[in-house]
């Protein structure tokens, strides 16, 4: 196996509660000393907390819940999101790790998590690479107060497994695996979903072939694995053995993907029942739609999820195949309500998502069909290319549906959000 092994210095830089810092920088408070919670109080007691400070993590919050959830806390602070406050401390960030590395040895993984690969660096610093970690992460919070923890290894993999599982556990905030602490460190992990890439559904998957451990995934049968979960099982042998062969460099030169799908999805406000979320459809079809027009496309298979809330749990994802690839807004919502009388349980809903897949390129003058109206399709054609060059000139609220301004409409709401959240 050792020809598969790629040794390097990768750090994994995670900003510590990266919302709630930011919060309390912009107050002029400590993190470590502050009870606050990132949410957005207006949406009622299911909103989604974003973040807490190290302080409340310290006393067993957890990172993310709903505020109805939190404990009472003596002089809280609830922080509505500001994510453009969010993302102008990120980009300063990448700015600072840019002073350290090339942009070829920089890969941005999140708002507030970054990889460096530092292998070419350390004899220019004269640092070893956990000297050079904590001489970024110090840095960094000289500069713009913001707290970092740091995981170390020879691959992307170690680094994150030691920044997840380790690092923030350890009073230097910086932890190191090598490809020599595999069986110390990777092997004893159990539950298995608290390795990078394993989620709870996969964990019950794997349960089920007796594998509960890194050790017992790192030496199950491979084939029995690939053939299970395709490339995936595969991946997850090598990673449990502590092997990644990614490169950051080879991210920045890899040709651009080939786009697969087009969606929208939204965490509703508060619990809509059946009635209520055709308009949520309505809207989200318009959409779908519209970015399917922008990039040219039009979508054979239409996919629609509905979470239901918390408290009942469950809900459903369905997909429907198309006679013909489409991007027209009302046949993407005749097929979502098609799923969605076909499959909905009389549940409150709290979230839904529309996902077009099986993409084309689209087709002007595509092949119509007996029962089609040539005059009406080349008017309607006109008629959302209009909308779209309005839009685009003039913001996207300057065209809606009258019905977006009715009770249960959210597209109006979600309009000056940043990555769900007010900027």
């Amino acid at each position: 196996m050792e020809e598969y092994r790629i040794y390097r210095d990768i750090l994994c830089i995670d900003l510590k509660s990266f919302y709630a810092s930011v919060e309390c920088v912009l107050r002029g408070l400590d993190p470590f000393k502050t009870p606050l919670v990132v949410a957005d109080e207006s949406r009622g007691g299911g909103s989604i907390i974003l973040a807490v400070t190290p302080f409340l993590k310290k006393q067993g919050i957890p990172g993310r819940l709903r505020l109805f959830e939190l404990p009472k806390v003596k002089n809280l602070i609830i922080a509505k999101p500001r994510m453009n406050e969010y993302l102008k401390f990120s980009s300063e960030i990448i700015g600072i790790y840019l002073n350290y590395v090339s942009k070829e040895d920089l890969h941005i993984y999140s708002v507030d998590e970054a990889f460096l690969d530092v292998t070419h660096y350390l004899s220019y610093y004269k640092k070893s690479a956990k000297e050079l970690a904590q001489t970024i992460l110090s840095d960094v919070l000289a500069k713009t107060k913001i707290p970092a923890t740091c995981g170390i290894g020879d691959n992307l993999l170690l680094s994150k497994l030691a920044l997840d599982l380790e690092s923030k556990k350890v009073k230097s905030q910086i932890a190191e695996w090598r490809t020599r602490d595999i069986a110390e460190k990777i092997w004893p992990i159990k539950p298995l979903s608290k390795m990078w890439g394993i989620g709870s559904r996969m964990e019950r998957r794997l349960n089920m072939l007796g594998l509960y451990s890194g050790y017992d995934l790192a030496h199950a049968n491979i084939k029995t694995l690939k053939r299970e979960f395709g490339i995936i099982g595969e991946e997850l042998f090598y990673h449990a053995n502590g092997i990644d062969m990614s490169i950051i460099h080879e991210k920045h030169i890899h040709a651009k993907p080939v786009m697969k799908s087009v969606g929208l999805g939204q965490t509703l406000f508060e619990d809509y029942t059946g009635p209520m979320i055709i308009q949520v459809l309505l809207e989200m079809a318009d959409e779908v739609a519209e970015k399917l027009r922008f990039v040219r496309k039009e979508a054979k298979t239409i996919h629609l999820t509905i979470g239901y809330s918390k408290e009942t749990g469950g809900g459903f994802s369905r997909q429907v195949t198309l006679d013909y690839a489409t991007n027209h807004p009302k046949t993407i919502l005749k097929a979502c309500l098609e799923l969605f009388d076909s499959f909905y349980e009389d549940m409150p809903i709290r979230s839904v998502s529309i996902r077009a897949t099986k993409l084309e390129a689209y087709k002007p003058f595509e092949q119509l069909n007996l029962f089609d109206q040539v005059a009406i399709k080349q008017k309607d054609q006109a008629f959302y290319e209009t909308l779209d060059q309005i839009k685009r000139r003039f913001g996207k609220t300057s065209v809606a549906r009258l019905s977006s301004y009715f009770e249960h409409g959210t597209m109006l709401k979600r309009a000056d959000l940043v990555g769900g959240h007010h900027g």
